[in-house]
């Protein structure tokens, strides 16, 4: 027996994972793309293809949409204001925080019940318990579509400010890119001497992670504003400076590393070369 009835607005490989997975688990699904043809396979499996933004609106209770980004959910969805009233719409288009908050208020303004999500997962590990999804915004939203955003992996809801699920999507990416980019730097390094970007990988991985639980010991200090003790800014400086250097030899670019040498080189000529090195957080807010 059908579930309830979801509209799918948008098939790029996350959307039509998203519309595969509702319509595998029992919902009566409603799909539309901008470009026609993708509907055609999500039709020859069970979905309506719906010619419009309008007809697809017009068919379910929950609404969600996987757009290109926040300039197309009010391109296609502003049309079609009138028709979103008492209805439940999920946002999982990646948008910034503000721009979470501007779309709550638009769609409060016109009477729509919105959800904002972030997807944390690639479109194959839809479904899968390794998929997580962080949800943000109207609690009642929440409530009505939870059974079905629990289908696609792992729900948390963040509570109501609307921002909330994009903003911690947004700081774990961060943490994830800059991670990975320093992985980056050490192949690069490695490979002047012949050595595998394999090879490397399996270094870093063991390295980084015998270290990764540190960062609650840091977490600590941080919290407390604790920077008394611990490495000092002038240990770090040096040994960063010896890592530039290091790049610079194998003839490779050091820009990772060079923002948070100057980082550093501030906190020495401010008077803080005694302070515990990871005080360099204390300055990533821009006045």
């Amino acid at each position: 027996m059908p579930k309830g009835t979801i509209s799918i607005l948008g098939l790029g490989a996350m959307g039509s994972a998203i519309a595969a997975r509702l319509r595998d688990t029992g919902y009566t699904t409603t799909v539309w793309n901008r470009t026609t043809a993708k509907t055609a396979p999500h039709a020859a499996a069970g979905s309506t293809a719906a010619a419009t933004i309008t007809e697809a609106v017009q068919a379910s209770d929950i609404i969600v949409a996987v757009l290109l980004d926040h300039a197309s959910i009010h391109a296609n969805l502003e049309p079609a204001a009138a028709d979103l009233k008492g209805k439940v719409l999920v946002n999982l288009t990646t948008t910034t925080p503000n721009e979470a908050k501007t779309t709550a208020t638009w769609a409060a303004e016109h009477g729509i019940t919105y959800l904002d999500g972030a997807i944390m997962a690639i479109p194959e590990m839809i479904g899968g318990p390794a998929a997580r999804l962080l949800y943000s915004g109207d609690e009642n939203a929440y409530a009505i579509a939870r059974p079905a955003l629990e289908t696609l992996g792992t729900a948390e809801y963040e509570g109501t400010d609307p921002g909330r699920a994009s903003l911690k999507d947004m700081a774990l990416l961060t943490a994830m890119y800059s991670m990975f980019n320093g992985y980056f730097q050490a192949a690069a390094m490695m490979r002047t001497v012949g050595v595998s970007a394999e090879a490397t990988a399996q270094e870093v991985i063991a390295y980084n992670g015998a270290l990764l639980p540190h960062i609650a010991h840091y977490a600590a200090l941080i919290e407390h504003r604790d920077y008394s003790a611990g490495q000092s800014v002038d240990f770090t400086r040096t040994a960063v400076g010896s890592l530039i250097t290091a790049a610079r030899e194998q003839g490779v670019s050091a820009d990772a590393l060079e923002p948070l040498a100057r980082r550093l080189d501030e906190l020495t000529a401010t008077g803080r070369s005694t302070a515990d090195w990871i005080s360099v957080i204390e300055q990533l807010t821009i006045k």
